[in-house]
């Protein structure tokens, strides 16, 4: 329910919309939108919480290859980083 928020946020969606556009799924107040000042204290804690890296929150869409389609130079390039790499449980075996 927070990530929905925080995207609606993101887009520019005023915080009390956001509010009644959501539901609470458990709880005595099942059912029943989420009072907007716990919604801003979510949003702020989400907002502190998060580490700004750069990283979206949601992940890139990918494009998925067909058996026998050729790999792209940046596909060839990550395969073969992540062949160098070692096993992660080399030292146990």
């Amino acid at each position: 329910m927070l990530t929905f928020a925080i995207a609606l946020k993101d887009k520019g969606v005023p915080v009390p919309e956001i509010a009644k556009k959501l539901t609470i799924k458990v709880g005595k107040n099942t059912g029943k939108s989420p009072p907007v000042a716990s919604l801003y204290r979510a949003l702020a804690e989400a907002e502190a919480a998060a580490p700004d890296d750069g990283v979206p929150m949601r992940p890139k869409p990918v494009r998925l290859r067909r058996p026998g389609e050729p790999l792209s130079a940046e596909e060839i390039e990550l395969r073969e980083r992540l062949q160098a790499q070692p096993h992660p449980n080399a030292e146990l075996r």
